[in-house]
């Protein structure tokens, strides 16, 4: 039953007379504890020149000492959506060469990304989803990467896209159902498969991911930490709660991370959030790292989702920030 609402109370700017406003500001008593711990995170960026996508025009080698040589620790793949890893085919030579080129200039193979929709609402092509994810798993455990980053999926085609029926428990089971048979049909690998949460999608808070852990029930699925894709207006102005919620629940279960940041458009009337660079918008960075800083061994920190002449100010932001902090970062300090 509503809260009767006194005019005596309004006007004296009780609080409690005004049981409508949402809690989205952020309290004025808000303390953070950034403490830092003793584990470094590496650094990797998606962009043109840093990935470890199949190489053309250069050699394996020449590939992952540029991004040694671009100042990263780490790099990431993906042959495109639907596409088959070009890692599948390559010869033991090629392999192999990889492998030495990674331990010569001490660059880490963190993930292959495979954004597929795995609980497509057409039967067929879900198993068509459901296979390329499975090959990116065979693909990881070829090279020695240890990580495979996908979606849950969306009752529309789309993997990112918004369905009505995304937060139905029908939709939930079969999330569950669906990564468990993965799991399964990828059992004996040691690559990890990792959940990326949508905006849009199940899951979408740190919550979600870990019912999903739980009912789940596997220990080789895992947690792509990435705050813009657990965003909305209510945690805008308090991401520091955010993250604070998601090293609470997830910690250990997060294997990689994201980087890039929130913004709303300030001059729209209804809600642009959309995704800049770190630093040109709200989020707490400084809170993030030092949640990283606090896990039991180095998670990749990996830049995303920006045009190539954006890399540069993003890492050097995140440096100096993790320097203002006392974070460290793998190969730097």
């Amino acid at each position: 039953m509503p809260t009767k609402i006194s005019r005596r109370g309004l006007l004296a700017g009780d609080s409690s007379a005004l049981p409508f406003l949402s809690p989205w500001s952020p309290p004025a008593d808000r303390t953070r504890n950034l403490t830092p711990g003793p584990t470094p995170f590496r650094l990797a960026a998606w962009s043109s020149v840093t990935t470890l996508d199949y190489p053309k025009g250069l050699s394996i080698t020449e590939m992952v000492k540029r991004i040694r040589d671009a100042g990263y620790s780490a790099g990431v793949s993906a042959p495109g959506r639907l596409n088959r890893s070009p890692w599948l085919s390559a010869p033991e030579s090629e392999i192999r060469e990889l492998k030495d080129a990674l331990k010569t200039y001490d660059v880490a193979f963190v993930d292959m990304h495979a954004n597929a929709n795995n609980i497509h609402p057409d039967l067929a092509e879900r198993q068509k989803e459901n296979r390329w994810t499975i090959l990116e798993c065979e693909a990881a455990e070829r090279v020695g990467c240890p990580h495979v980053t996908t979606h849950t999926g969306s009752c529309a085609p789309s993997a990112i896209a918004m369905h009505p029926d995304n937060w139905t428990w029908e939709t939930w089971k079969l999330s569950v159902k669906v990564m468990k048979q993965i799991l399964k049909d990828t059992a004996g690998m040691k690559v990890a498969l990792v959940i990326e949460p949508d905006n849009m999608a199940t899951i979408n808070c740190p919550r979600a991911h870990k019912q999903l852990i739980e009912d789940v029930g596997d220990p080789r699925l895992k947690v792509c930490l990435e705050p813009v894709n657990m965003m909305n207006i209510a945690f805008y102005f308090r991401s520091t709660e955010l993250f604070e919620e998601a090293f609470d629940l997830l910690g250990e279960h997060i294997a990689i991370a994201h980087a890039k940041d929130s913004y709303i458009l300030p001059d729209k009337m209804s809600m642009y959030l959309t995704e800049v660079p770190p630093g040109e918008g709200v989020l707490d960075y400084e809170t993030y790292l030092v949640g990283l800083s606090r896990l039991t061994y180095p998670r990749t920190l990996l830049i995303e989702h920006m045009p190539d002449d954006k890399y540069a100010g993003a890492k050097r932001f995140i440096e100096e920030t993790a320097a203002r902090v006392g974070v460290k970062i793998y190969g730097k300090n």
